[in-house]
């Protein structure tokens, strides 16, 4: 009966620290329909650890789906104004905050700053997610991503997906960018060498067709 009463009282202040968090906005409109640029009462990662009493994990997820909200609300909004999506950060921030190994949050997170092009934000998120789970691959891959396809960096891609290599249960497919990096960082004896080491310690016919077209575009002949 004890640990049930715990758990209800958990499951209180989750709600009460759940409806002061959407209370502000809610006075703000009058029970009317949002805003998009209503402002979002955020209180302190620290005052929520408390709050909550020991359910900081519940209230990590009601900030991540609060999260997806906003920015859902911001997308749809038909008139563009200043400081549009400015909530969308400390809001993830926090939800991160609460749970540090939340990585859905990290990593998607990251993703719907990418989109609304808050690519210092979505820096900053995954690296917090790296410093607080150097052991997973996900972030430094996020962060090589955004860095080859959106800030087209290639030293910075580089840098994240050698990480990521290093990493357990990162995707196959990384082994084979990390030459292709090295290339565009302006590293091309490096790249080639790679892609021969590749290409000598694979069986697989399809890669080394790949890895030989590579190379025969540098100029680069290798045996069949």
């Amino acid at each position: 009966m004890r640990g049930v009463s715990v758990l209800w009282a958990g499951l209180f202040a989750v709600a009460l620290v759940a409806s002061a968090i959407v209370g502000r906005s809610l006075e703000a409109r009058g029970g009317g329909a949002r805003l998009p640029d209503d402002p979002v009462y955020l209180p302190s990662a620290t005052f929520l650890r408390y709050a909550s009493l020991g359910y900081r994990h519940m209230l990590a997820d009601f900030m991540w789906i609060r999260a997806t909200q906003y920015f859902g609300s911001q997308l749809e909004a038909r008139t563009r104004f200043q400081g549009r999506y400015q909530f969308l950060f400390p809001m993830l921030d926090l939800a991160t905050s609460l749970d540090p190994q939340y990585i859905h949050a990290y990593r998607f997170g990251g993703l719907l700053l990418i989109v609304v092009r808050q690519y210092e934000n979505a820096i900053s998120l995954y690296e917090k997610g790296y410093a607080s789970n150097p052991g997973r691959w996900e972030m430094p891959h996020d962060l090589g991503r955004l860095y080859y396809l959106d800030l087209k960096d290639y030293a910075k891609a580089l840098q994240w997906w050698k990480i990521t290599n290093e990493l357990p249960g990162r995707p196959e497919y990384i082994p084979r960018f990390i030459p292709l990096l090295y290339f565009e960082a302006g590293q091309r004896e490096i790249a080639i060498a790679l892609w021969l080491e590749m290409y000598q310690a694979t069986d697989n016919a399809l890669i080394r067709h790949m890895i030989r077209g590579r190379l025969e575009s540098f100029g680069v002949k290798v045996g069949e």
